[in-house]
């Protein structure tokens, strides 16, 4: 495999996963008929975001059934700030990045690990960045596939979640491409032998590449992505207060301190079992 310079922020925390999380709690509110901040909600009194579980460790259930992960924590965050009670939309990943969920008032936010995209932005509002990120190839050990060379003229397949930034890099290059409704599907596709390879973020693959002994990196594509949380068109003074909150939370080290214990450490908490889809 190529060999990586394993002080990169996104491989360090590769060969670990682990047990705790940030708690956050949330303040709620009593008024059903208007929301005390002034801002246009779904429901007064509840943040409602919409958020593509299982998507480890952006957003996932935990073996005590709790939503868990890098997000869920950033969304309690706002709500707490906003002082409203958060309320999370499982929701497929083709309506968050299409924007139908928004535009159809099933939430107030899209927070689940999604890349700002011209296209994307036609269709929401998206915040300031939260969080930068690559793209990185996944393989089994008996593939054979070494490099992002090894790639070329491959005539096996290839796997990405469907509607992703991992998606359209296959397909650019080429590759027969099999696409899943979620990342968990996506790992057992690779893992069960029905593709070679898995593409997608980096932040998410190596999170799954620290939970099995099988998968191993190919290799890191720089893309220069990076992670929006999104409004619906019209909800400016909503992404205004995202934006503000994102800001406090960089400002005052909180939101590094998500980023280690998410992304580079062995403190989140275990997946459930019974989880199969992104």
């Amino acid at each position: 495999m190529t060999s990586f310079d394993m002080t990169s922020p996104w491989l360090k925390g590769i060969a670990a996963a682990g047990v705790a999380g940030l708690a956050l709690t949330a303040c709620g509110s009593d008024d059903e008929s208007a929301d005390e901040s002034g801002l246009s909600l779904v429901s007064a009194g509840t943040l409602q975001v919409c958020s593509d579980l299982p998507y480890a460790p952006f957003e996932y259930i935990d073996e005590d059934g709790n939503e868990v992960g890098f997000d869920i924590d950033i969304a309690q965050a706002i709500a707490d700030d906003l002082d409203l009670e958060l309320e999370i939309v499982q929701t497929g990943f083709e309506g968050i990045q299409s924007g139908v969920a928004l535009n159809a008032n099933q939430c107030d936010l899209a927070i689940s690990g999604m890349t700002i995209t011209e296209e994307r932005a036609g269709n929401m509002l998206f915040s300031d960045p939260y969080l930068d990120d690559n793209l990185a190839v996944l393989t089994r050990e008996d593939t054979g596939i070494t490099t992002l060379e090894d790639l070329e003229g491959f005539d096996g397949t290839v796997g990405a979640q469907a509607d992703t930034t991992g998606s359209v890099e296959a397909q650019e290059r080429g590759l027969e491409l099999r696409e899943y409704t979620d990342s968990g599907l996506l790992l057992q596709g690779l893992e069960s032998g029905q593709i070679e390879a898995a593409f997608g973020n980096i932040s998410i693959l190596a999170y799954q590449a620290a939970q099995s002994d099988d998968l191993f990196f190919v290799d890191e594509i720089e893309t220069g992505e990076q992670l929006g949380i999104a409004a619906e068109l019209e909800n400016q003074e909503l992404i205004d207060e995202v934006n503000r909150v994102l800001a406090e939370l960089e400002e005052s080290g909180e939101l590094d301190e998500l980023e280690q214990l998410w992304f580079h450490s062995d403190e989140t908490p275990d997946e459930a079992d019974d989880e199969g889809d992104d």
